[in-house]
């Protein structure tokens, strides 16, 4: 078999092996499910957040990203906020510096050299996030040591639309570098959002804020567009000149 037919043959949706970003689109089940693969070993990419104080479009939240000689590429929901505030209830670190505070929830961090790690915390212990330059808690863990088991009751969530059926965004992790974002229009449970991340390869994942607030984008385009404003983003940024 010749390269370039071995490339076709490899090629899912958009992403191959090849490229160190990509979007398809997959069923899992019923359900289809909008996932953006982000290999962060490519020197290219980085990942980051963004904030903003009151509730904006998303595609104010994206101009909002100061990353020197970067673009976002990819992004997904945040964490959740609340309506009457604006404000976010968990924590959002930003370039080092916590701009939202909640001791609640599943953490993700950015740590100084570009990994990222999804990380627990119980209930009220705060996150010592010196290690780390970008980062949100609040968010439901789902997948843990490739194993579905959500149980947001154990992580203090109160609300019964957490594990009921929903639009779903989230988050996740692979053994060998990769971040994955998913979003789905559907309503699915946690435990249907964490068998569509293990099924293409995620060791660890969290449902970041869903329903009306479920966002995905990529490459100027809002493939799953939110059905509100937002307060913040996590995102996938490509550095614009060669490292």
């Amino acid at each position: 078999m010749s390269l370039a037919a071995a490339a076709i043959v490899l090629s899912v949706g958009t992403v191959t092996q090849f490229a160190p970003i990509g979007y398809e689109a997959f069923k899992y089940g019923p359900n289809t499910f909008h996932v953006v693969t982000a290999d962060l070993r490519a020197t290219t990419l980085s990942a980051a957040t963004v904030h903003s104080p009151s509730l904006t479009s998303p595609w104010n939240l994206l101009n909002l990203l100061h990353v020197p000689e970067a673009k976002p590429i990819a992004a997904i929901t945040g964490t959740f906020f609340a309506p009457s505030s604006q404000k976010p209830v968990a924590d959002v670190l930003i370039d080092g510096n916590l701009v939202a505070q909640g001791s609640r929830g599943t953490a993700v961090g950015v740590d100084w050299f570009g990994g990222v790690k999804i990380f627990d915390k119980p209930y009220l212990e705060p996150v010592d996030w010196a290690l780390y330059q970008y980062g949100l808690r609040g968010a439901v863990r789902v997948l843990t040591a490739g194993a579905v088991q959500p149980n947001p009751k154990a992580q203090r969530f109160h609300d019964s639309r957490l594990w009921g059926r929903a639009a779903r965004a989230g988050l996740a992790t692979t053994k060998n570098g990769k971040v994955l974002l998913f979003a789905t229009k559907a309503k699915v449970t946690l435990s249907e959002l964490g068998k569509a991340m293990k099924a293409r390869g995620a060791i660890d994942g969290v449902s970041l804020d869903g329903g009306s607030s479920t966002c995905l984008y990529y490459k100027g385009s809002m493939i799953v567009p939110p059905g509100r404003k937002l307060s913040n983003l996590f995102v996938i940024t490509q550095a614009t000149t060669p490292p």
